[in-house]
């Protein structure tokens, strides 16, 4: 997870984007010019209305649920539930330090949709958690029977070798235990069925590159194959590699791969390592045991361990098997409005656009991403 740096010593840090590493008294850069500073204040305001507007619309949408009488058109409680969760997330995620786009909740919330009718159940994992932010949304949308992984070298900076962050096991597991009390009704568990968080929560407290060639510790904290599977860890091309080949061996056959900062131009590994780790991955399936080349390529080979790109908004890139891939992103672009108003936050995506060689619905990038990602 990448360090943030103000751009002006003279701007506070917006709610929605606290330093991530603990510098309080770190060199900044203080050269930027006046216009600079006013589009950094002003994106900063932005991030926090942001925020606000996702909350009061999450919140809207479950008081209209919670009255509607049943019927076919009424949300499920899963649906329910996850609303009351997530909208009270909107407005407490601004107390976690961290980096999270508010209107991914939308998103997020649309996923385990398109994951309830589609019957698909999982474990839930994040590689790079830091204090927590992006990771409580998932473990908010778990179910009583899955359980959620976060991964992350914390103390252990020797491996941090980019500094893209420095995460904090003990803020973690306080972020964690208050997010639940704030966000499910006083439930430590998060609505499942144990009474302690170790009940639902693995922490693997390590290098997630190590996974690439040992993914015993993640099959055994996961428990199943994995739904949800966010990657923000070491932003270098070689372990961004290596942590989509962890996901693709933990993905669920309609699981989904989200991939942190693929277009932020201070971190070029990121998207680097997922075109390497597709090329590599083609290379393995054509290459036969005794070294020579395949000619019996088949897209079933492909679609056991490919990652193919359905959606790109808000900082990320959405990934799943390609056979589940045209599902997902007709879900998402359905909705395309070619005339939205960048003022409102609209689930329809704003247009479509070629990535890696598929059609993918596209989303906001981001207040965050785009006036901070550089700083």
């Amino acid at each position: 997870m990448r360090a943030a740096w103000r751009t002006s010593r003279l701007l506070p840090f917006p709610a929605w984007r606290t330093p991530r590493r603990g510098h309080a008294s770190a060199a900044r850069c203080v050269d930027a010019s006046p216009k600079d500073a006013k589009r950094a204040a002003a994106a900063a305001h932005r991030v926090g209305a942001d925020a606000k507007i996702i909350a009061a619309e999450l919140e809207a949408r479950r008081a209209s649920a919670a009255s509607a009488s049943a019927s076919s058109a009424s949300p499920s409680p899963r649906a329910l539930r996850n609303l009351t969760r997530l909208s009270a997330y909107a407005t407490h995620g601004d107390t976690i330090k961290g980096f999270f786009e508010p209107g991914l909740l939308r998103l997020y919330l649309e996923l385990d949709a398109v994951h309830e009718s589609r019957g698909v159940r999982g474990a839930l994992v994040e590689v790079g958690v830091f204090h927590g932010k992006s990771f409580m949304p998932l473990a908010l949308l778990r179910q009583p029977d899955e359980r959620c992984v976060a991964i992350d070298c914390f103390e252990d900076q020797s491996v941090n070798i980019d500094r893209s962050g420095e995460g904090d096991g003990v803020a973690f597991r306080e972020n964690v235990d208050a997010t639940m009390r704030v966000c499910c009704d006083g439930a430590p568990d998060g609505g499942g069925e144990g009474d302690a968080r170790e009940d639902w929560l693995a922490i693997l407290e390590m290098d997630s590159t190590r996974l690439a060639d040992d993914r015993a510790p993640l099959a055994r904290a996961a428990g199943s194959p994995v739904r949800l599977f966010s990657i923000d860890g070491c932003h270098t091309a070689e372990a961004t590699a290596a942590d989509l080949r962890v996901a693709s061996s933990a993905m669920h056959p309609e699981g989904v791969v989200v991939v942190d900062d693929a277009f932020n131009p201070d971190w070029p590994g990121v998207v680097t390592g997922m075109f390497e780790w597709r090329r590599d991955a083609l290379e393995t399936i054509a290459r036969r045991a005794d070294g020579e080349r395949r000619t019996d390529v088949t897209t079933d080979d492909w679609n056991d361990v490919g990652l193919e790109p359905f959606l790109i908004g808000f900082g990320k890139v959405f990934l799943c098997r390609p056979a589940a891939r045209d599902a997902y992103f007709a879900r998402f672009a359905e909705n395309e409005n070619e005339n939205e108003n960048e003022n409102e936050n609209r689930l329809g995506a704003r247009k479509t656009a070629d990535f890696m060689g598929r059609e993918c619905a596209v989303f906001r990038h981001g207040w965050i991403s785009t006036f901070h990602g550089n700083e």
